[in-house]
């Protein structure tokens, strides 16, 4: 009886430890939205440009997100982190469709100008 008790609180934290692991992506996997973040739909179906105050981003999709072009509003979702956007957790949500973000990759302001034209 006293090893079961200690052992039961082990493997209560062991599961402790990996919900809390699925609903907290990485840091380097996420980004924290600011107010002024922008989102541009160049060559949307498969990524959309993020700029996020002063830093870059192409978010892209895990499959093709054909209504991102069209959408009237585009806005990310992402369960139990508001205002975050995180890779393999975060959805563009459109007018029609869900689209699963696969990665987010850093760019420079110079290359996110370039591609947005």
């Amino acid at each position: 009886m006293k090893t079961l008790i200690p052992l039961c609180l082990l493997a209560v934290t062991a599961l402790a430890g990996t919900a809390a692991a699925q609903t907290a992506p990485a840091g380097d996997d996420c980004v924290v939205l600011s107010s002024d973040h922008q989102i541009v739909r160049k060559n949307a179906a498969q990524s959309v440009l993020l700029r996020n105050g002063s830093d870059h981003y192409v978010v892209s999709f895990t499959n093709s997100c054909g209504s991102a072009a069209t959408s009237r509003k585009l806005d990310f979702d992402t369960p139990s982190q508001e205002s975050q956007v995180c890779a393999g957790v975060s959805k563009l949500v459109t007018d029609s469709q869900f689209c699963s973000v696969a990665k987010i990759k850093s760019i420079s302001a110079g290359e996110f100008a370039s591609r947005a034209r």
